[in-house]
């Protein structure tokens, strides 16, 4: 019979043809999932309230684009009257997050989940929690949420054109730094 030795090779085809279409199928279920969910990532969902440049001058102008101002006569705090601001030089970034547990699991964040990075590759840790009353991590009930801040002190020469990371569970989500009265999480990228 030599006819039936040449019957497996068309039936491997078959099996790698069918191979190939449940392994694209699961592929594109799993990118259909991370794009309907484009914010979660190892059972949290963040989003952005706020982020905004603060100052330690005194004068309510936190932004650093702001020209310096005027010297009205007010009082100019030495530094070593306020611990745990920003070096000289530095522009203090804040940005509240909301942390939504999506699981059916109690889940852990971290401030430290958290980077700032400028074109050219420089990138910045989150400040210490030294001054702040909020844990640096703790655990995320099941459907429980909850908003914590961040800080990063970025050198005033860098403060332009920042991207804001969030790294949990295999993923990364991006977004742009839009300082002003409300920040939204749009723009988001994701990186697998």
């Amino acid at each position: 019979m030599r006819g039936l030795r040449w019957v497996p090779v068309p039936l491997a085809l078959l099996v790698a043809a069918l191979g190939m279409l449940v392994l694209g199928t699961m592929q594109g279920r799993a990118a259909a999932d991370l794009a309907s969910h484009p914010n979660e990532a190892g059972g949290l969902s963040l989003s952005v309230d706020t982020m905004l440049w603060l100052n330690d001058d005194m004068t309510g102008n936190g932004d650093p684009a702001a020209p310096p101002p005027d010297d009205d006569g007010s009082y100019d705090m030495p530094s070593s009257m306020m611990p745990g601001m920003e070096p000289v030089g530095d522009n203090r970034l804040r940005i509240e997050v909301d942390l939504s547990n999506v699981n059916n699991t109690a889940e852990e964040y971290s401030t430290t989940d958290f980077r700032l990075s400028a074109p050219g590759g420089k990138t910045w840790q989150v400040d210490d929690q030294d001054h702040s009353a909020l844990p640096a991590s703790a655990y995320l009930q099941p459907g429980f949420a909850t908003t914590v801040d961040v800080y990063f002190d970025v050198p005033a020469a860098d403060s332009k054109n920042l991207t804001l990371h969030w790294s949990r569970g295999g993923r990364t989500i991006s977004m742009p730094v839009k300082t002003g009265d409300a920040a939204s999480s749009t723009g988001v990228s994701m990186n697998m």
